[in-house]
């Protein structure tokens, strides 16, 4: 019905048909024919990102009751929550909570508790990674509209009025003002500081929540503290989602389930990692009660099975697919059969003929009879560009390709005006690599339907194979549908040759993107029935050709000049082959007749097949094929019924390509054309193929096009490059170029890109799909190159010296401008522990009992100072489904076990930011198998080092002018003959400046030739540059027989008369030599470092051997004043004190002694929250003992150090530190002792502040102590400043005394720079509440919980 409104005629009728997209594939023509063949008795399992049960059209089945969504897993373990820990709650019902937080367990809840111990088990889970990045933002910025902003703007805005105030008060120059009045001055900058930083700080702090688990009598039940209040009455509860269906929210946005594994030691929290899934399932089964936009099989149910890891993006992990397949497994043999697999992921393998992953979804599909269903990939349009999935060792998957029809054009993409259906010019395209059929069909690749609800959009539109694929598991769960009403056999084989022998063949689109053709849902069915007695129903064709058992014939190296012969193995393999009825396979016979759909494929045209192996010959003669890419089918009839089809093909695909003429001048390729300006027609979705054999030498090439049409214009034309280089045991990935290029009749568009000298380039140009019109179009390309041909040219190794580089070029006189830069350093971590040991005895066991293990292997990581690293693990990088194991994830802590960056196949161009510290890497990678796991105990892992400067290596055109860094080579043309370059060594000292991190084994970067702008952007080669071993400083009592005392010697070696030099003799710790050395003036650490191979040193000049010994044993005796018991620790500083009144050391080794015993709350508000606790519990004995006992240790303090500062001349110290310059002959040796005096006397100062201050503590009378506490303060600030290590703990004291908040915030801040701790940050969430920030209190206690786990994460 359509509407006149003045200028334009309105249609009332929208072509919601077309949003799902059913008429093109014969659904709705067959679901008009069967209505009950709906889906109905049929489940799919999506292996995806995650599906949304509260997504409309996913609630229910057809009945309006029945869920839709049966099981929803997460398999990736990015959800699990270690809840091993087991903790009886008081009888109050309180338990402590991983948090940190107390728990209150309301009665009720105590009550359902069935645990024999009455115990519950506690986690604590960051929810960050449970929804996709996106969502996360968004769930930041409400939170920070609803609780943060308005309060933060108004305390920013307090706090800059304060700073006006003061400084109107106090006019002129801040550095001009007495210290009392800047201490003032710098708080008040300090707390505008902390709250703008804390702005800056919120995006990045992330929930976590304590989990509680326990039993009841109906299961399982989850407790989930989103009101991080520790009130569990008001926490969220979840059952089990295979026994409740439970969905609940946690906010506005992210909904979650959960399941319990390992008798309840691990809660596995199910959420999403982005939309896509919940948009698959939606349109293989949304049930909306309108056919228009209802999935392809409405009344099918479905099993969410989330393969996308959140830690990862939402990428597939090893661990995630081989869990989901043990799943489905498992779930087929209790009665709750899988039908149909729906899998829109995956990646480009370097292989398929083998990996583990492809051995387990052949098992799936052959031993249990499930239909495997995957999208081919959206990397075409260039060939050989399928995706694994379907891409793997066995043919046994569904692949499937993306179509557009006119009306989705229409109703999806608003187009102005429908062009004919077609293909997307981004689907996947045939042949696999190794010639297989990767496509089987196609179907329509776009939809708009049901998202997650945490989108905040009932729908969306999305595109791709993606979207294609579950069209045809839907498809398939109709198929299925109607075969089990009908009580017909059918097999994952039948249904597949069904949808392969009925598609329809689109004659006018890309052959090498839909496979057999179009999906036509109706003539599948009637095929399946008609042959529903088959004898090959059951069982599938293996087709092998070669020794590396391909899948197809693919030729495609250089120019084919003759014919090639190639065996090719037939063996019919029955469904569940190991378990079949022998007299089946004795039984079986067939005749075929096998007929090549093109003459230059030959072979023998009958063969008579029974059970077992029979081997054909093919005969492949390209040798009259015009230059291009040509594709042949054998097919395979039984000659009893021509009528059913194809048992099997045999693909072959061969490419000719162009050859360039090869002489001086440079190799120019344009395509063939019949128009006068030499242009090439493009209509919408055209797609030009030009296969060419790039010259030897050639190293890059540039792409000129330009749209011949005199009426354009200014017009763009939208075109997709592809191009494409295949290399040996390498994915399609490795050597490419896609982008889409504007281009008018104006201006001449330019394209450069890498290209490998001897390999066939595909040049593939397309019109994209929507864009209207018709163009034509000039281009062409030319080939340029400079490489170095030496052996290993690219590889430098700094202990062979001089590197010597031969530089030739395509053409005669290609002018080179070489740079060679190094941009990252390589650190070798080698594993410090590889344990083996088994998985979940319920997750990880493949049917029947096939245990998975795990080697979980630990590394050790030290950063410097901040900077950019990336983490691979060489052995497995880069491999996923072509992997011998099945996982390789790792995992990056740092020192507190808080997860910072998490990697897997393809981590080594991914880099993260890392502070300074120590980190700890794991790596976990999985097997079935102990014994190959075992083999991998000692992998590597490198550490990428992102250098802040590249270092440049310098080239020169002489030997002798390299060795003395003499005169540089900058640019020359080459002509005819290679260009000889040398390249020198790094210097030490350059080596030195470029901080590289400790234990480098080599630095990488690039060189690049040529002087070409256009050549030094893509012509690139990869640079290795190898160290020399890191040089072990050896100690010794000087340099022997003439060596160095500082040489490298990784082993005790021969000296220069062949005997083996004495080992060192044992001594003291270097603590006690250092302070035997440095007299009474030393500072011994609390944590004295352990014994070392130092030899002793001679005894002082001036002193007897017997003073030597007594200050040997008295420093020895102080080592362990630290050590020690504080009774031992007491007895020993006494008999030192009394040999040695004068040594002072002695009293702070006390000190610390003490308070490591006595006092291990330091922080000013952890100290008086933890007094205050006590005094509201002072009705015991105990209690007001403890309160003196910590009096009289106060006490002890104050006067030991005074015993150090009345000792020391501090009027002495000013008056050395305020000389110029010292001129006596042992000034050194003054400067050191002078040092440690005033290091002394600091620390003196500084204890003795904290025992005053934590004195006035108890006594509550801190403003009584501010006059000496001053005093000691501005004594401190005479000698340093207030952040100084010695004196940072009693600044902090001193800025609370005052009640400068901001001084405390900065100086917290500077301790967690130099160590991050619990205590710190702690400290600081006291510091802004004290301020009356609430709302940056909880934002500082989430960090802190999140920072600080108690334990790794599970992987």
């Amino acid at each position: 019905m359509a509407s006149d409104f003045g200028s334009g005629i309105v249609e009332s009728a929208f072509p919601a048909g077309a949003l799902v997209p059913k008429a093109e594939t014969g659904v709705l023509n067959f679901l008009q024919k069967y209505p009950e063949f709906d889906g109905r008795d049929v489940t799919i399992a999506v292996f995806d990102s995650g599906v949304d049960p509260r997504a409309s059209g996913l609630e229910t089945l057809c009945d309006g009751k029945s869920v839709k969504v049966i099981e929803r897993f997460d398999c990736s373990g990015c959800g699990d929550v270690d809840v091993s820990k087991k903790i009886t709650p008081d009888d109050d019902g309180n338990l402590k909570g991983l948090s940190g937080r107390t728990l209150k367990l309301p009665a009720d809840l105590v009550a359902l508790n069935t645990d024999k111990e009455g115990a519950f088990r506690v986690g604590l889970k960051s929810f960050s990674d449970l929804v996709p990045s996106k969502v996360r933002d968004n769930i930041i910025v409400q939170e920070k509209l609803k609780n943060w902003n308005k309060p933060h703007k108004t305390a920013i805005a307090d706090a800059s009025r304060k700073i006006v105030e003061f400084e109107t008060q106090n006019p002129g120059e801040a550095s001009k003002l007495p210290w009392d009045k800047k201490i003032i001055k710098e708080n008040l900058d300090f707390e505008l500081e902390m709250l703008n930083n804390y702005e800056k700080l919120y995006n990045d702090i992330k929930t976590s929540y304590d989990c509680v688990l326990f039993p009841t009598e109906k299961g399982w039940l989850t407790l989930i503290d989103t009101t991080e209040k520790g009130d569990l009455s008001q926490a969220l509860r979840i059952g089990e989602y295979s026994k409740t269906y439970e969905i609940k929210n946690v906010d506005d946005y992210l909904s979650i389930s959960v399941n319990v594994h390992d008798d309840g030691n691990v809660l596995e929290i199910v959420g999403m990692c982005s939309p896509h899934g919940t948009h698959v399932a939606s349109i293989a089964s949304g049930n909306h009660s309108s056919r228009d936009i209802d999935g392809v099989a409405p009344n099918a149910k479905i099993v969410a099975i989330t393969i996308g890891d959140g830690r990862l993006g939402s990428m597939e992990t090893g661990t995630a697919l081989v869990r989901g397949m043990m799943k489905v497994m498992e779930l087929c043999r209790e009665g709750r059969r899988i039908d149909v697999i729906n899998m829109s992921y995956g990646e480009h393998a370097n292989w398929s003929n083998t990996g583990r992953l492809g051995e387990l979804m052949n098992e799936i599909v052959n031993k249990y009879g499930v239909v495997w269903v995957a999208s081919a990939g959206n990397h075409g349009p260039a060939l050989c560009t399928v995706g694994t999935p379907p891409d793997i060792s066995q043919p046994s998957l569904i692949g499937v390709g993306a179509y557009v029809s006119p009306q989705m054009m229409e109703a999806e993409y608003a187009m102005r005006e429908k062009l004919p259906g077609n293909v997307y010019t981004w689907t996947s395209r045939d042949p696999c690599i190794d010639g297989g059929q990767g496509v089987t069909v196609c179907a329509p690749g776009g939809a708009i339907t049901s998202v997650p609800q945490f989108t905040m959009s009932k729908s969306q539109l999305m595109n791709g194979t993606s979207m294609a694929a579950p069209h045809v598991a839907g498809a398939v769960a109709l198929l299925i549908s109607g075969l089990k009403q009908k009580n017909i056999t059918y097999s994952p084989y039948s249904i597949k040759r069904a949808i392969s022998v009925t598609a329809t063949k689109l004659g006018y689109v890309d052959p090498f993107a839909q496979g057999n053709g179009l999906l036509n849902v109706e003539k599948a069915f009637e095929h399946l029935v008609e042959h529903q007695q088959a004898a090959e129903n059951l069982l599938r064709f293996s087709v092998r050709v070669g020794a590396n058992q391909a899948k197809g014939i693919h030729l495609r190296q250089g120019v084919q000049k003759k014919f090639v012969d190639f065996n090719v193995n037939i063996e019919p393999v029955f469904f569940n082959d190991k378990e079949v009825d022998p007299k089946d396979k004795f039984n079986f016979n067939v005749r075929l007749n096998l007929i090549p759909s093109q003459p230059w494929v030959q072979c023998g045209s009958f063969l008579d097949l029974s059970y077992g192996t029979r081997s054909i010959v093919v005969r492949v003669d390209p040798t009259a094929l015009p230059p291009g890419v040509h594709s042949a089918i054998i097919r395979a009839y039984d000659t009893e019924c021509v009528q059913k089809g194809p048992l099997f093909e045999i693909p072959v695909t061969v490419v000719q390509p162009h050859v360039l003429e090869s002489d001086n001048n440079t190799p120019v390729f344009e395509p063939a054309s019949n128009r006068g300006d030499r242009a090439v027609e493009f209509q919408p979705n055209t797609i030009q193929r030009d296969f060419i054999l790039v010259p030897n030498n050639a190293t890059w090439a540039v792409l000129r096009m330009r749209i011949t049409d005199p009426n354009h214009g200014k017009d763009v034309g939208k075109f997709f490059l592809h191009t494409n280089q295949l290399l040996a045991k390498q994915s399609c990935r490795k050597l490419e170029t896609m982008k889409i290029i504007g281009v008018n009749s104006e201006f001449e568009s330019t394209t450069a890109f890498r290209v490998k000298g001897g390999k066939i380039l595909e040049l593939c140009i397309a019109k994209y799909w929507s864009s209207h019109g018709q163009s034509h179009l000039k281009y062409s390309l030319e080939f340029r190159g400079v490489e170095a041909q030496n052996p290993n040219a690219y590889v430098m190794h700094a202990g062979r010296g001089i590197h010597k580089m031969e530089i030739n070029s395509l053409v005669v006189e290609e002018v080179i401008q070489p740079l060679l830069q190094l941009k990252n350093a390589a650190v070798v971590l080698k594993p410090v522990e590889a344990k083996i040991s088994p998985l979940s005895a319920t997750r990880d066991v493949i049917p029947d009992g096939r245990q998975v293990y795990q080697n979980l292997l630990v590394y050790n990581l030290t950063v410097a100072k901040p900077c950019e690293v990336a983490l691979y693990a060489p052995l497995f990088n880069d491999l996923l489904y072509e992997a011998e194991f099945e996982s390789q994830m790792w995992m990056l802590f740092d020192v507190n076990k808080a997860l910072v960056a998490t990697g897997d196949a393809h981590s080594h161009t991914f880099y993260t930011k890392l502070e300074k510290g120590d980190y700890t890497v794991r790596l976990q990678v999985r097997h079935e198998k102990r014994d190959i796991l075992e083999k991998i105990s000692d992998a590597n892992m490198v550490a990428a080092f992102k250098l802040p400067n590249a270092l440049n290596i310098d080239f020169y055109d002489s030997y002798n002018q390299c060795i003395v860094n003499g005169r540089k080579f900058a640019s020359a043309p080459i002509k005819g003959s290679p260009k000889v370059l040398y390249l020198g060594p790094i210097s030490q000292e350059r080596l030195t400046k470029a901080n590289l991190p400790a234990q480098c084994a080599w630095l990488n970067g690039n060189v690049v030739f040529p002087k070409d702008d256009a050549g030094r952007r893509v012509a690139l080669h990869p640079f290795y540059y190898i160290l020399n071993p890191t040089e072990k400083k050896a100690a010794t009592n000087g340099a022997a027989n003439g060596t160095n005392a500082n040489s490298s010697t990784a082993t005790p070696s021969a000296n220069g008369n062949g005997t083996k030099p004495k080992a060192p003799a044992t001594t003291l710790s270097t603590t006690a030599l250092a302070a035997s050395a440095a007299g009474d003036g030393i500072t011994a650490q609390s944590d004295a470092p352990p014994n070392s191979g130092v030899l002793q040193s001679s005894p002082k000049k001036g002193k007897t051997s017997a003073d030597d010994y007594a200050e040997s044993l008295r420093d020895f005796q102080c080592t362990h004043i630290v050590k020690c018991e504080l009774e031992k620790a007491e007895k020993i500083y006494n008999e030192v004190i009394a040999a040695h009144p004068k040594h002072l050391q002695a009293h702070l080794l006390l000190i610390q002694n003490i308070e490591s015993t006595e006092l291990k709350i330091q922080h000013p508000f952890a100290f008086a929250k933890a007094q205050a606790k006590v005094e509201g519990n002072e009705n015991t004995e105990k209690q007001k003992d403890d309160k003196q006992k910590l009096r009289c240790t106060l006490e002890r303090i104050i006067k030991l150090a005074d015993l150090v500062i009345k000792d020391t001349d501090a009027d002495g110290l000013l008056s050395y530190y305020g000389l110029k310059t010292d001129t006596r002959a042992d000034a050194a040796k003054i400067k050191t002792n002078m040092d440690k005096q005033k290091a002394n006397l600091i620390e003196a100062l500084s204890k003795k502040g904290i025992a005053h201050a934590k004195l006035a503590v108890l006594d509550d009378n801190i403003k009584d102590q501010l006059s000496e506490l001053n005093d000691i303060y501005s004594e401190i600030i005479k000698f340093v400043d207030a952040n100084d290590a010695k004196a940072i703990q009693f600044s902090v004291w001193h800025a609370y005394a005052h009640n400068h908040l901001g001084r405390m915030y900065k100086y917290v801040m500077k301790l967690i720079e130099d160590k991050r701790t619990r205590d710190h940050y702690e400290e600081l969430a006291e510091i802004i509440g004290a301020l009356g920030h609430d709302h940056a209190k909880v934002a500082i206690n989430r960090l802190t919980i999140t920072s600080f786990p108690s334990n790794f994460r599970l992987f």
